[in-house]
């Protein structure tokens, strides 16, 4: 049963684009049968995979500079996301080792889980915080990913997320 899951998580991930709408039911449904915390590991599994293949083809093509937290800052937010400050967020602080940015562009996840009633504190950090990591890992293996989860959509105006570097 967890191989249909992960076969129908898989191909409604890959078939979603700005709206999460039909992911979910299909995530929801195999909750139904494993469990949220089950159903969230495949669609984690599966955000890491798109987003390591987006990397295979992008890292070649990018110029690094000296500033590994920068490079990471552009690659993830600017060109991965296509994120834009500020239409879609403030960098609230900025030094060699940390930046802070608040995000309110609109966001399918935040936007489905409204819709069916599910914690985005639950969902992103079970789905979509260790998939950031490992983006950061293969730009740089001393950036340290976080969310602030007290600063999270619906709760707060904004998404609160953190990079830092560490030495």
């Amino acid at each position: 049963m967890i191989h249909r899951h992960t076969a129908l998580i898989r191909q409604a991930y890959l078939a979603s684009t700005d709206d999460f709408t039909a992911l979910f039911r299909v995530l929801i449904d195999a909750a139904d049968k494993m469990g949220i915390e089950s159903a969230l590991m495949i669609l984690e599994k599966c955000v890491i995979e798109k987003r390591l293949s987006w990397l295979d083809r992008a890292l070649p093509c990018f110029s690094r500079t000296r500033t590994p937290l920068m490079d990471a800052y552009r690659l993830f937010y600017l060109d991965y996301l296509g994120l834009t400050i500020p239409e879609a967020g403030k960098l609230v602080e900025s030094s060699p080792t940390r930046l802070v940015m608040r995000w309110w562009n609109p966001c399918p996840t935040l936007d489905a889980c409204l819709q069916f009633g599910l914690d985005t504190r639950i969902v992103c950090r079970l789905a979509y915080h260790s998939p950031v990591q490992v983006f950061l890992d293969a730009v740089d293996t001393r950036l340290r990913f976080d969310r602030n989860y007290a600063a999270l959509r619906p709760y707060t105006p904004y998404c609160e997320e953190i990079i830092t570097l560490q030495e």
